[in-house]
């Protein structure tokens, strides 16, 4: 007879309240997928998801004065500018969160969800050519050309 893994039959009836990083994952998936960029994103703090035809392709944050609705913009004016790529086809997620909070949810979501554009040169605030130990355009930049 084979050794089976056991499995607990009240897994389901479980509840700590203090995994955070399966909790954000709950709220995270349990958030609308709304139009992308969204006509009411709050001018708040937080983290976002930005889907391209339902898959999940980049996980940001939003901190300070570059709040949730600044962010999709960006975003949204560097998409407007490529070619390959339409605003139209995509879609966002969003959870407002206090700050100090922030940075631990982008890394936990990214380690999770592995999106393809993260640490493609996508967003807006990472290094590009000219800065130390960068050699030529970013992926996103290379599938993505300008206009």
């Amino acid at each position: 007879m084979e050794n089976l893994p056991q499995t607990d039959p009240l897994a389901v009836h479980r509840f700590n309240p203090l995994d955070i990083p399966k909790h954000l994952l709950e709220r995270f998936e349990e958030s609308p997928l709304l139009e992308f960029p969204h006509p009411k994103t709050p001018a708040e703090t937080g983290i976002y998801g930005l889907y391209l035809f339902s898959q999940l392709v980049y996980i940001g944050k939003a901190t300070g004065k570059s709040h949730l609705r600044g962010r999709f913009s960006e975003h949204a004016r560097k998409i407007g500018g490529r070619k390959n790529i339409k605003s139209s086809k995509m879609h966002c997620r969003f959870l407002i969160i206090e700050e100090e909070w922030v940075h631990y949810a982008e890394h936990h979501l990214i380690g999770y969800y592995k999106p393809e554009w993260n640490g493609s040169g996508f967003g807006s605030h990472v290094p590009g050519v000219g800065r130390p130990g960068i050699k030529g355009p970013p992926t996103w930049d290379q599938k993505y050309p300008r206009r």
